[in-house]
């Protein structure tokens, strides 16, 4: 049976569309859940800040030490027990991914340390705005559209409440906002993925 070039290169094509689909079917699955997962965890914190202030720093700490191991444990699975889709272990980024983010926190505090901000309001805004540089930064290596748009709505969200909102209301704003576009692409990505 001769096939011919045009033909060979049609059936590559379909065979990586497939691949494709594929793929971003299992990020889907995982990361839409964990998107979901911190949207809740930046609606409960905010509302917990904006309630019992003098509980901020225990609010954040375990609701982001929740996060972070349910991530960890999540990513963990992912890329060891039940990744449908062999990678050569060169080519495995899991590690580098979780690297990365942890370099990130490293240098966030470094920066704030530097910075030594005056105002809970400010650590927050830095904080959330170099998260999500990540998360834009993360959409353009990965081609995750998701990921890159999340980042951008949820910084200019961050730069609204922080420059425009006053600041009795910017945990409620942050709480309704940040948490509902994180659970909005949460869900975008369930649903157009399955």
């Amino acid at each position: 049976m001769n096939i011919s070039s045009e033909e060979a290169r049609n059936s590559l094509e379909q065979v990586e569309a497939v691949a494709n689909r594929t793929r971003k079917s299992i990020e889907a699955n995982y990361s839409s859940g964990l998107i979901i997962m911190w949207g809740l965890i930046c609606t409960a914190g905010y509302l917990g800040t904006h309630f019992f202030l003098e509980w901020v720093w225990y609010i954040w700490f375990v609701l982001s030490g929740i996060g972070s191991l349910v991530t960890f444990l999540i990513g963990w699975r992912q890329f060891h027990l039940a990744n449908p889709i062999k990678v050569a272990p060169a080519e495995r980024m899991g590690q580098r991914i979780f690297l990365f983010w942890c370099l990130l926190f490293v240098y966030l505090f470094i920066w704030l340390s530097i910075l030594k901000p005056l105002q809970g309001i400010q650590i927050n805004a830095f904080m959330i705005t170099t998260i999500m540089f990540a998360y834009v930064v993360s959409g353009l290596w990965f081609k995750s559209h998701h990921m890159f748009w999340l980042g951008i709505v949820v910084t200019c969200i961050t730069l609204i409440g922080f420059y425009l909102i006053p600041i009795s209301y910017y945990c409620l704003w942050m709480a309704a906002m940040v948490g509902g576009a994180f659970l909005t692409t949460g869900l975008y990505v369930r649903l157009r993925w399955k």
